[in-house]
């Protein structure tokens, strides 16, 4: 007994769905997860403004470390664009710049070892 062709379609459009059903819910449960976890990481940055300007190791580091915070927020972004942070990607990606432009001007070397984006 031959089946019609729509309903082979419509069967296998079906079987599709369902079996990308878990792939996007993974993807979501991921991006929530990497989103609080920016979250988390944001809340914990050093700031520039209270580091001491004559000591080049502290001033480095801190550049360096939100210029690595910058970039996993794009990769972020990239994979999660509905992300709560969606909001924030162009204002960071300009700071990430800044601060990449003064962590090479003061001659600075990467130190930090980990997430490279």
């Amino acid at each position: 007994m031959t089946r019609p062709a729509g309903i082979l379609f419509a069967s296998g459009l079906i079987a599709g769905l369902l079996a990308a059903a878990p792939a996007a819910e993974a993807q979501s449960v991921d991006c929530t997860q990497e989103a609080a976890a920016i979250r988390r990481a944001e809340a914990q940055l050093p700031r520039l403004e209270v580091a001491p300007p004559d000591d080049k190791q502290i001033v480095c580091i801190t550049l360096e470390t939100n210029v690595l915070f910058a970039r996993r927020l794009s990769a972020h972004l990239a994979q999660c664009p509905r992300s709560p942070h969606a909001r924030k990607g162009e204002a960071w990606k300009r700071i990430g710049a800044q601060y990449s432009a003064r962590f090479s001007d003061r001659r600075c070397k990467p130190t930090i070892k980990g997430y490279r984006g």
